[in-house]
């Protein structure tokens, strides 16, 4: 996928390597090592109108100070580094490209590299794993965190994202933590430290993996295990203190930067966003259409039903993983922008596929290769009468978790490739209407598109349908240089002119009802930004005061076909509604204009 599917590296623009956020992870280095200009960062005006990485400046805020300072910390920056210097090198000797931190070396290298992360961090979970699980059992597990999660994409395509890079951080912070356990030494502890510094440098947030280090292995089911544990550190105090040091030493690397740029030791830089820790957001971020972590990586589902089954086998592992787990979801939902924009469902999570990978591999385990368990018997006998009949229908259960599983993994990789060559992912616009309405489909019908408008649309074709108000504008010459559908006059909506006269139909219909909008509609122009495309409504009243309300964007549909109806659908709300206002909206500035005709009213029936 990397190589042949979407390869990030051969395209341009947003959809380059270094574009969106890890152009904003990435900035320290040309800003550093080439242009030696982190405190002004004058040249990214240069590159944004060049190789336009993102459509708008936001790789850096303007600081009290009158400063620069970068958005993100500085940590993804240091592990893109090695592959940076490398990219360096090679434009500056081929003179073909330029030695900008932004030409093809650059996209290539820093996309090679995180692809080279992203095999190591495979490499040690396959280590770590082995440790614990048999082997069949860990092949598994692993084909599922790959091809059945959004890590997939995080590694093979969006690999230079920062959840690649912290996932194989975790991997190696986990496996060095394993040995060191079971032979405590100076640099194992160096190296405990030197990931935990790194990731919290990444993203800050991830300090929470310290949990890990100092809980595993201990195993609260037995009484003197927080004894041993303490005993441990103080026969090993010395090398403690070495890891907390190395931590906070990679730490220091952004007090150290922002008080070079900005004068302060400590700098806030997301600005407006940042933490509602009394009104998370675990139902939306778990369970939205939006952006919900097991809507679009429903796999991981086995991965939380694994701690029962971690519990029971593995009770020294499940302090750590389950409180890690816990508090890290806490925190990920916490952020006001829970959806973490341009996710491919919850990107956020990908990192902790790691601490995932354990109970994970206890489901796998107990639901494929432990009969024993599944029956509830600690050593069955060969199975004889009854017990065939236990057998059979433990050999159906597993056939049917084998079909979930292999749909869940579909389901992944349809999400894949329609987030990239496929269209129909439309990232921080995902609605439960549109997400049913295209599941497992092919190809773009851009009427679907307005179901992310609408939830609501007539169930298959009327039978029958009563006009209750028509309006075709022949009153009204046109003005905005498009010819009308049909006979002498139409609506146009200009820059002028941009909102319709509310159009107010009685109604006395039970609630409901299915009601159907109808015009036709020209263009002479596209409009891309959908945010401010023009509007058509449907307010439903009672007694004066909206009791519902309907809208589509009209350009969803009028950019790939600059003539033709449109319609939108919507039932009277259970309340009730005694009138019916259809209204059109062309707002913004310097919009191209938008000619209507023929306005239709209809009582569909079924």
């Amino acid at each position: 996928m990397h190589f042949f599917y979407y390869p990030k590296w051969k395209h341009a623009g947003t959809e380059a390597t270094i574009s969106w956020d890890v152009s904003g992870y990435y900035m320290y280095l040309p800003a550093a090592f080439i242009y030696h200009d982190l405190r002004e960062v004058k040249f990214l005006d240069e590159v944004l109108t060049k190789y336009r990485p993102t459509p708008y400046p936001y790789q850096t805020f303007t600081h009290p100070s009158g400063r620069q300072v970068m958005k993100y910390s500085v940590g993804q920056a240091v592990l893109y580094s090695p592959f940076f210097f490398l990219a360096h090198a090679w434009a500056s000797a081929s003179g073909a490209y330029p030695a900008d931190g932004f030409s093809f070396p650059y996209q290539f290298m820093i996309s090679l590299g995180s692809l080279v992360v992203s095999f190591l961090g495979l490499f040690w979970l396959l280590t770590l794993l082995r440790h614990y699980f048999p082997e069949r059992v860990v092949a598994l597990t692993l084909l599922l965190l790959v091809f059945g999660t959004n890590y997939l994409n995080y590694a093979a395509i969006d690999g230079a994202m920062t959840h690649n890079h912290v996932f194989s951080l975790y991997a190696l912070l986990l496996l060095t933590t394993h040995r060191f356990y079971a032979k405590p030494a100076l640099g194992r502890a160096l190296l405990i430290g030197a990931c935990l510094g790194l990731m919290a440098l990444t993203r800050p947030t991830e300090i929470v993996a310290a949990i890990l280090p100092l809980l595993w292995g201990l195993n609260v089911l037995r009484r003197s295990a927080w004894r041993e544990r303490f005993a441990f550190f103080a026969t090993h105090a010395r090398l403690l203190v070495a890891a907390v040091g190395v931590t906070l030493a990679i730490g220091s690397v952004q007090l150290i930067y922002w008080k070079y740029v900005s004068g302060d030791w400590l700098v806030y830089s997301y600005q407006d966003q940042g933490f509602d820790w009394l009104r998370t957001h675990f139902h939306a971020g778990m369970f939205s259409y939006k952006a919900g972590w097991l809507v679009y990586t429903p796999l991981m589902a086995f991965g939380l039903l694994g701690f029962i089954p971690l519990f029971r086998r593995r009770p020294d592992l499940f302090p750590a993983l389950f409180l890690h787990a816990a508090l890290f979801i806490y925190v990920a939902f916490s952020w006001s922008v829970w959806w973490y924009g341009g996710s491919l469902g919850q990107r956020t999570m990908v990192q902790t596929y790691v601490v995932f990978a354990f109970p994970l591999a206890a489901f796998v385990q107990w639901a494929f290769f432990a009969r024993s368990q599944v029956l509830g018997e600690e050593h069955p006998p060969a199975p004889r009468g009854g017990e065939q009949g236990k057998s059979t229908t433990l050999t159906a259960l597993r056939v049917l978790l084998t079909g979930v599983i292999l749909l869940f993994i579909y389901h992944n990789l349809w999400f894949t490739h329609q987030a990239h060559r496929g269209g129909l992912f439309l990232t921080e616009q995902m609605t439960k209407a549109y997400f049913w309405r295209t599941l497992y489909t092919y190809g773009i019908d851009h009427d679907d598109r307005l179901a992310l408008d609408t939830p609501e649309f007539f169930p298959g074709t009327p039978q029958d349908s009563l006009l209750l108000f028509a309006e075709d504008f022949e009153n009204r010459p046109v003005s905005c240089g498009i010819a009308p559908v049909s006979g002498q006059g139409a609506l146009c909506l200009k820059e002028s002119d941009q909102n319709s006269p509310d159009f107010i139909i009685p109604i006395q219909l039970p609630p409901g009802t299915w009601l159907r909008a109808s015009f036709d509609a020209r263009i002479d122009a596209t409009r891309y930004n959908i945010d401010n495309s023009a509007q058509f409504l449907l307010i439903f009243r009672r007694n004066g005061e909206e009791v519902k309300r309907r809208l589509i964007r009209i350009h969803r549909v009028l950019n790939h076909n600059w003539h033709r109806a449109v319609h939108l659908d919507a039932t009277l709300p259970a309340e009730g509604a005694d009138e019916l206002v259809v209204a059109i909206w062309n707002g913004g500035a310097a919009q191209p204009a938008l000619l209507l005709d023929n306005l239709r009213i209809h009582h569909l029936k079924k």
